[in-house]
Order: C-alpha cells, then structure tokens, then sequence
C-alpha cells in the first residue's frame, strides 16, 4: 500500500515530524538516509507488525512530497497508511489559527 501527499513545510521539518512519529510510536527504526529523504520503521499493533516507509522529496517553492508505503500485514494496510498521513498532517500544522472558547456551563 502506498500514499503520497504535498505539504508546504521545508524537507528539515517534515523529516522532523516524521522523526517524531518513530517516537510516538515507540517504532524501531530499520533504515534512516535523511540525506535522501528516506526513514524506515516498524511498528506493533494488535499483534500485527508492518514497516513504514517513509520517502521526503524537495519540490521547490517550499513544498515537500511524502510517499509512505505501508508493508507488512495485509489486513489494516489501508487504515495504517490514512491514520499515519493524518498523525503526519497534524503534526504539521504548524502556524495554524485555533480558535478556543471556554463557556461556563460547558462539559
């Protein structure tokens, strides 16, 4: 399973962030090349494993490309790679405007 996104953050900080999902996900790195944009890891869930594979590309004009292919169980490939491209946009939303409003009453 493979999927591709475009985020408008310098290749350094998505590395970064994808960096922080290693840790996160208390994941075992199996290969790391940042210099080609390239960080492998597994990770454990439910008593499936898989590795990701995640490949950072500059496109210039301040956009990186992100392929993460999934590998490893059949089942839940799918839902791994969506869940992992989602952790990986929220954690880039750097700058992001959040709007909070604190009522009495509430919850």
């Amino acid at each position: 399973m493979e999927g591709r996104k475009i985020y408008l953050q310098s290749v350094p900080t998505v590395l970064g962030a994808v960096n922080d999902l290693v840790e996160l996900q208390k994941g075992k790195l199996t290969f790391s090349d940042t210099k080609q944009g390239r960080i492998y890891f597994q990770v454990k869930m439910y008593a499936f494993r898989w590795e990701l594979r995640f490949t950072v590309a500059d496109l210039g004009q301040g956009r990186t490309s992100v392929t993460l292919e999934t590998v490893g169980e059949r089942r839940g490939r799918k839902d791994l790679t969506l869940r992992e491209l989602a952790l990986l946009d929220s954690m880039l939303t750097i700058g992001a405007e959040i709007e909070l409003d604190e009522k009495e009453g509430c919850g």
